[in-house]
């Protein structure tokens, strides 16, 4: 994975050559302030008048019947910042937008923070709704600190990136019509549906007219016009003969395989980087190799029998492979129900924090000695 490829997926890198066939988002460049304030993992306070004022007001009764006097709270305040003129084109945004959003960075959306929402949705309404989910977000923070970690050239390449704030017109999504699409060397290679906490029996009905719906999507509005040969892309499909784009994500195990594995997935490498020539009569299969320069050179060259003719041909009929959940043995659990839970809890049921469940065990044991104990004092002698 490279830099230029990590970029070629930030949002604001291609969302007006796909504007047409996506759905109609604006993009917001961040103040120093407001990004300041993104990147501060401190207390979590939003920005003064970001949401709209109660209008429910106590009167003086449910005042004097207050029962909270003794409580010192004059110390505790802690005072938001001010973006008024941000939230004035944040607000203005979503009123443009139709009332509603779905909030994300460069690259992320807050998906794993939609259980700190009211609504436990990333529909927002308000300025206020977009600060909550994305300061509550590992996915954004992701993308505020270490976008590129995952890059071989990292201490090479220029990672000099401006932050954006993108707002998306609200849809709302069957997740049973969304599905995720692997291109390798530029060729579709592979798709599977984008939620693999559900089986949904109408993908399996009808996935024929799926795969080839998304296939021609693909070759009409995307193949050949997104630069990067390696990319996942997002689609939607939410009737016959209809395909919207929603997303573009790195070809890497930053981003989530679902139902392929990442090892596979870069092992169709050697179906691709192929062609097949003439030599003396006889067709020679040459896998090839594209340098930095862009030059392409032959190497590995081998005679085609007819017994690997199909395994090597860079024409496989079966591709791209179609993935789907047929029945319920194949579900597996959702990826963002974590982020919902501490995060003791988190460590202990993955085990990424050995001693965490050392401490536990020595705790649950002691609890037991010491309940053993008290079950032999109230023993009659």
């Amino acid at each position: 994975m490279k830099v230029k490829d990590v970029i070629s997926c930030s949002f604001p890198s291609w969302y007006d050559r796909f504007e047409k066939c996506t759905i109609k988002s604006i993009v917001l460049p961040m103040t120093p302030e407001v990004l300041a304030y993104m990147q501060d993992n401190g207390t979590l306070v939003l920005p003064e008048g970001s949401q709209p004022e109660p209008t429910y007001k106590r009167n003086e009764e449910e005042e004097e019947e207050d029962d909270w006097d003794h409580c010192e709270t004059s110390g505790c305040v802690v005072e938001g910042p001010k973006f008024e003129e941000y939230n004035n084109k944040l607000k203005e945004a979503i009123k443009k937008l139709g009332g509603s959003v779905f909030p994300k960075l460069n690259w992320s959306s807050p998906k794993d923070a939609s259980w700190i929402a009211l609504n436990n949705s990333l529909r927002c309404c308000t300025p206020g709704d977009v600060y909550l989910l994305l300061k509550s977000s590992t996915f954004v923070t992701h993308d505020l600190t270490s976008p590129f970690k995952d890059c071989d050239d990292v201490n090479e390449a220029d990672t000099r990136l401006d932050y954006y704030l993108v707002l998306r017109r609200w849809m709302e999504i069957n997740p049973a019509h969304e599905f995720r699409c692997f291109v390798r060397n530029k060729e579709l290679v592979g798709m599977c549906q984008r939620d693999v906490s559900q089986s949904y029996s109408c993908i399996a009905a009808d996935q024929a007219n799926i795969r080839s719906d998304i296939i021609c999507f693909w070759k009409e509005n995307i193949e050949n016009r997104f630069p990067a040969p390696d990319y996942v892309v997002d689609v939607y499909r939410p009737a016959k003969d209809h395909v919207i784009l929603l997303d573009f994500n790195v070809f890497g195990e930053t981003t989530d395989g679902l139902l392929f594995s990442w090892p596979e997935l870069k092992g169709l490498e050697d179906t691709r980087q192929c062609q097949i020539r003439i030599v003396d009569d006889e067709p020679r299969l040459s896998f090839i190799d594209e340098e930095p320069e862009g030059n392409i050179h032959h190497f590995n060259e081998r005679n085609i029998t007819d017994s690997n003719r199909h395994s090597y041909s860079p024409l496989r009929e079966n591709m791209p492979e179609f993935r789907f959940i047929s029945d319920a043995t194949g579900v597996q659990p959702s990826p963002y129900m974590q982020y919902g839970l501490p995060l003791d809890i988190v460590d202990l049921s993955t085990g990424h924090d050995p001693q965490k469940l050392i401490d536990f065990l020595q705790m649950k044991m002691q609890s037991e000695a010491s309940e053993s104990s008290e079950d032999e004092e109230e023993v009659p002698s």
